[in-house]
């Protein structure tokens, strides 16, 4: 999450709005390497899929959350533009998410539309790695933050991943070199704003039912609404919980790609948003997400070693290059062919 600052700002979370109880996991305690700390974290990971990470006490973890109010800023001047401006920026599915995206482009789960704006920001646009790519003026003048902003990310992402590759007996550095900073990737910073309802509604769906196609993903916010499916639960509006913001933490979440590289040791479960609850409906929620994707060169096929299964007697490795793989199932997903789902990890006990 940001700051405290930030949760000065915005009524509080609702006491009385149930919330589900994430593992917290200190990045501090990842860094000097805690065999316990870590082993929270696997459990996490096969469980939930979801963790909150805590930041404080951490000199790398300090200077993220104060790079993270920056992007909140950046987020406020960005959505600020005129929507012509907005819109001349606009991205193209499913090959290309990079760019902005209008609310009222994809479905939620009882058929209307979604109330979330979003600005995909390219990882390899802001770190060189690939030809220049004009974006709205606010990010191009913030350049130098945002690439600030992704390397301690990043930097952040990869103490977690070299701990899992400890959990999962995988050599050392397995799940880093699969999504390096100085190779290209479809790896994005998310700008994302949703606007306070006219009538705020408890059950309005403001970005619907999904799972993230990349690796691994952290999440700043500190306004509600996220909620996450428990796996095994029937996707119905009681059985989804909140996600209570906490200072000083952020959200982080596997996804689909490094459950297909594990055989479905660790989780990516169902998430979405909805109006935030209480009286933090009445003001704008916005939040920051970098979700780190795979290399362009790399495959989906999956790891071999420690932990992991091996492939069954009659399945077939997956060949696919990720970027292929992710465009096949964004696509799937677009059609209404594929329905996304909780994938992977331990199933938690329905009456937990």
């Amino acid at each position: 999450m940001p700051t405290a600052r930030q949760f000065d700002q915005i009524p509080p979370f609702p006491s009385d709005t149930p919330s589900i109880p994430l593992p917290k996991v200190s990045l501090q305690e990842l860094q000097g390497k805690s065999k316990v700390e870590a082993s929270r974290l696997f459990e996490a990971c096969r469980e939930w899929g979801f963790f909150l990470l805590d930041l404080k006490n951490s000199y790398e973890g300090e200077v993220l959350l104060q790079d993270a109010e920056k992007m909140f800023l950046l987020t406020a001047e960005t959505f600020a533009l005129d929507q012509s401006i907005l819109d001349s920026y606009a991205y193209q599915p499913p090959h290309d998410l990079t760019g902005y995206k209008q609310k009222g482009k994809l479905k939620t789960d009882d058929g209307k539309t979604d109330c979330m704006e979003l600005y995909s920001i390219n990882q390899d646009d802001m770190l060189g790695n690939c030809p220049f790519r004009k974006n709205v003026g606010p990010i191009e003048d913030k350049r130098a933050d945002i690439c600030e902003f992704i390397k301690h990310a990043h930097s952040v992402a990869d103490v977690i991943l070299a701990r899992l590759d400890e959990q999962l007996g995988l050599e050392p550095g397995t799940l880093s070199a699969l999504s390096p900073l100085d190779e290209t990737s479809e790896t994005s910073v998310r700008l994302l704003l949703a606007q306070p309802q006219a009538s705020p509604q408890y059950d309005c769906i403001t970005l619907g039912g999904h799972t993230d196609i990349g690796t691994i993903t952290l999440l700043f916010n500190a306004v509600g609404g996220l909620q996450i499916l428990p796996a095994g639960c029937e996707n119905a509006m009681a059985n989804w919980r909140h996600v209570k913001p906490e200072p000083g933490c952020v959200i982080v979440n596997i996804g689909d790609t490094i459950v297909e590289w594990t055989g479905g040791l660790l989780r990516s479960s169902l998430h979405r948003v909805i109006t935030a609850p209480g009286s933090q409906a009445s003001v704008p929620r916005r939040s920051v997400a970098y979700l780190v994707r795979a290399r362009s060169s790399a495959s989906m096929r999956r790891l071999s070693g420690g932990l992991i299964p091996p492939i069954a007697a009659g399945e077939t490795h997956e060949l696919r290059g990720v970027n292929e793989w992710a465009a096949w199932r964004t696509t799937q997903i677009i059609r209404g062919e594929l329905k996304p789902q909780t994938r992977g990890g331990n199933v938690r006990p329905m009456n937990s």
